[in-house]
C-alpha cells in the first residue's frame, strides 16, 4: 500500500471473494427476516410490527448490535481469507493477514472463545477498545482498527454491538499478534456520547461507515487534508485482491470533479446497489460492503445521502483507477 493511512480505512472493506455478498454470515437478515431499523433506541415495552406482542429487549439489543456491525463492515475485516475467499467458517475469529509496507498486520478474533477471542473481556473493555483503543491491559491499539471513527458511537450502539459479539459463536482461532508497524498510535478521547439526533444522523452514521477514511485527499505528509476529508484522491493497491492502483472518488457536491450532479436519491441508490447513475458497477473495497449496506434502513441511507450532499464542493480531479480484481 502506499501510504500507512490507507489501512486505516481498507481494514473494515477487506473480505470480497467469489461468493453473493447474501452469503455472507455478517450480511445476513436478522431472525426477523428483515433488516432492524436503524433506530439507536431500543427499548422493551414497544410491541413487534404493530402486532401487540413485547420486544425482548434482550433480542432487540442484539439485533441492533448486528446492524452497527452492518455498518461498520466488523465481518469484513474479522474473517480470514482463504484461498477462494473470506473462510466463512471463522467469520469474525480474525487471521486476516495483510502485508503492508508498514508491515504486516493481522485482524483478531473477536468471537466470544476465551482462549483465543474476547470472551474473557468485560463489556467495557471490549467498548474501550472499539471506541479507544485500548486493549484490556492498557496498550494502545494501532489505528488499523478505525477507533477514532468509532469514538462517535453512542453509548446505546456501542453496548448493543458487544451484545452482538457476545451472541457469536465462540471460535477457536489463535491469530498472532501485530506488532512493531511503523505508524503512530494516536489517542482518542473520551467518547462524547453526543446523541445520535436527527439534525445529525445522517453524519453519525457516516462517521461509522467510514466514509471519510476512504474519500480523504492526502497532504503532503500523507495525513488526511481537515478541509478534504471527502474530496477523494487517496491511492492504494490490494496486491492479495487484485492488481492495479485504486484511488478513492471525490464524493464533494463539487459538479465536474464530485458527485455534485447526482442526486440525493442517486447517492441512496449508489450506497445500496453499489450502481453509479451511469449504470456502472462502483468498483474496488466499496463494492465488497453491499451486501451488509444493501439491508440498511431506507430512511438511514437516505439521512446518509443528505449528508454527502452537503458536503461542500471541492475541485480535486482524481485520476483514473487501474486496480483489476482477482
Amino acid at each position: 500500500m502506499t501510504r500507512w493511512q490507507l489501512v486505516w480505512a481498507v481494514a473494515v472493506i477487506v473480505g470480497c471473494g467469489k461468493r453473493s455478498p447474501e452469503d455472507e454470515p455478517w450480511n445476513q437478515p436478522t431472525a426477523s427476516g428483515a433488516p432492524v431499523s436503524g433506530s439507536s433506541s431500543v427499548s422493551g415495552s414497544s410491541s413487534a410490527s404493530g402486532s401487540g406482542r413485547p420486544i425482548d429487549p434482550a433480542k432487540a439489543l442484539v439485533e441492533r448490535g448486528a446492524y452497527v456491525a452492518k455498518l461498520a463492515g466488523c465481518g469484513s475485516c474479522h474473517t480470514p481469507l482463504g484461498p477462494r475467499g473470506p473462510d466463512f467458517s471463522k467469520a469474525y475469529a480474525g487471521g486476516l493477514e495483510m502485508p503492508d509496507v508498514i508491515g504486516t498486520w493481522r485482524s483478531p478474533n473477536i468471537t466470544p472463545d476465551k482462549g483465543s477471542g474476547i470472551g474473557g473481556w468485560t463489556d467495557e473493555q471490549i467498548i474501550a477498545s472499539i471506541r479507544e483503543g485500548v486493549r484490556p491491559d492498557g496498550g494502545p491499539l494501532y489505528p488499523i482498527m478505525p477507533y477514532l471513527n468509532y469514538n462517535r458511537m453512542t453509548d446505546a450502539d456501542a453496548r448493543a454491538l458487544v451484545a452482538f459479539l457476545r451472541s457469536l459463536k465462540p471460535i477457536a482461532n489463535d491469530v498472532l499478534p501485530t506488532k512493531n508497524l511503523k505508524m503512530p498510535q494516536p489517542p482518542a478521547p473520551k467518547p462524547a456520547n453526543e446523541p445520535d439526533d436527527a439534525e445529525h444522523h445522517g453524519a453519525y452514521l457516516a462517521t461509522l461507515m467510514l466514509c471519510n477514511h476512504c474519500h480523504a485527499t492526502p497532504g503532503p505528509d500523507n495525513a488526511p487534508q481537515p478541509d478534504k476529508m471527502f474530496a477523494g484522491g487517496l491511492a492504494f493497491t490490494l496486491p492479495m485482491l487484485g492488481k492495479g492502483t485504486l484511488y478513492a472518488a471525490n464524493i464533494t457536491s463539487e459538479p465536474q470533479t464530485g458527485i455534485g450532479k447526482w442526486t440525493e436519491e442517486q447517492i441512496a441508490a449508489a450506497i445500496k446497489t453499489m450502481m453509479k447513475p451511469d449504470g456502472k458497477l462502483i468498483q474496488g473495497p466499496m463494492l465488497f460492503l453491499q451486501g451488509g449496506w444493501a439491508q440498511l434502513d431506507d430512511s438511514d441511507v437516505k439521512a446518509v445521502a443528505a449528508y454527502i450532499k452537503k458536503q461542500p464542493a471541492v475541485v480535486n480531479k482524481v485520476p483514473a483507477s487501474t486496480f483489476k480484481p482477482n
